[in-house]
């Protein structure tokens, strides 16, 4: 797909918004609108259940001469919690596997793929990932551009911990991935990382040099270290450090972190925030803006292949 004119392609988007988009969000409403009521029905149900539980183990241990143990009433809020969650889960599921496809569809190419995401060795050898133990994959979208492959992928890494109360599991990363081949444009590495000072450099960098740039924004946010000194310059020109922080603030992402490595650009969005959600479950489904968020971040990606390109 080629993507010259920002304004050209924005006009393009609107009508296929008004032509496809919006009447396939119309058409989920009735979905969004059962799932809602299933949801207040469920509230419902515990605001009656579990007070009536607790009345009757509250009169049971009175009865017993026991004491009333509160766990009780903590357990049964936290299954309702629980269970009280699973409509929104099933309605999300639904409606992305519905409406993403035609969502990408508008980038000839691109295709959308449901809990696909980077293998262990991909988010290793890229060494701008923290330890983990377990990865869960979401959203995927994949397709090609100006000759670029592209992956878009939301992930959460989890590492277990070991404490005196038993295992504990610690969310190390959480937000997008994003991998461009560049069908091996370089043959060094280099690692564009969230600025930690001195930290940096008793990481697993030891065997990269510093790599100093001229811009005073980028290197407040950064820090660069490479193999190549000349290689790492050619990519890190003043117009895509600014896209990189583009990307960053269009994602809202706490950190952004990039490796070149094997041919490749695997750039890392920080972000606790749930990405590529077309839809609203107590609202109406037709917001525009929330399609109009995701659709700046594709566009940030491909000015990045086309300042890449360059």
């Amino acid at each position: 797909m080629e993507l010259q004119n920002q304004s050209d392609i924005k006009k393009n988007f609107n009508a296929y918004w008004l032509k496809y988009l919006e009447p396939a969000l119309w058409q989920k409403e009735k979905l969004r609108q059962k799932y809602v009521s299933r949801f207040w029905l469920m509230l419902l149900i515990s605001l009656i259940v579990i007070p009536m539980i607790c009345i009757i183990s509250y009169l049971l241990s009175h009865q017993s001469r026991a004491a009333f143990n509160p766990n009780i009433l903590f357990l049964m809020i936290a299954g309702a919690v629980f269970i009280l969650r699973a409509p929104y889960h099933q309605y999300k599921k639904q409606i992305k596997r519905d409406i993403m496809p035609i969502f990408i569809a508008f980038f000839d190419g691109f295709e959308y793929r449901y809990a696909q995401g980077l293998t262990a060795d991909e988010i290793e050898d890229s060494r701008i990932f923290p330890s983990f133990d377990t990865i869960y994959a979401d959203d995927c979208f994949e397709g090609c551009y100006q000759g670029v492959h592209i992956r878009v992928m939301e992930e959460k890494l989890k590492r277990y911990y070991r404490t005196k109360n038993g295992r504990k599991e610690v969310t190390v990363f959480e937000g997008i991935a994003v991998e461009l081949d560049l069908k091996k444009m370089f043959s060094s590495r280099t690692i564009v990382i969230k600025d930690a000072g001195i930290f940096n450099r008793i990481k697993h960098f030891s065997n990269m040099e510093r790599i100093k740039l001229e811009d005073p924004t980028f290197e407040k946010i950064f820090e660069v270290f490479g193999t190549d000194q000349f290689e790492a310059r050619r990519f890190l020109t003043p117009a895509f450090m600014e896209r990189v922080i583009k990307l960053k603030n269009l994602y809202k992402g706490k950190s952004v972190q990039l490796s070149f490595y094997e041919g490749k650009l695997l750039i890392a969005v920080s972000t606790n925030q749930d990405m590529f959600e077309p839809f609203s479950f107590f609202k109406t489904n037709i917001n525009k803006e929330k399609i109009d968020r995701v659709f700046e971040q594709f566009l940030t990606i491909f000015e990045i292949i086309r300042i890449l390109k360059i």
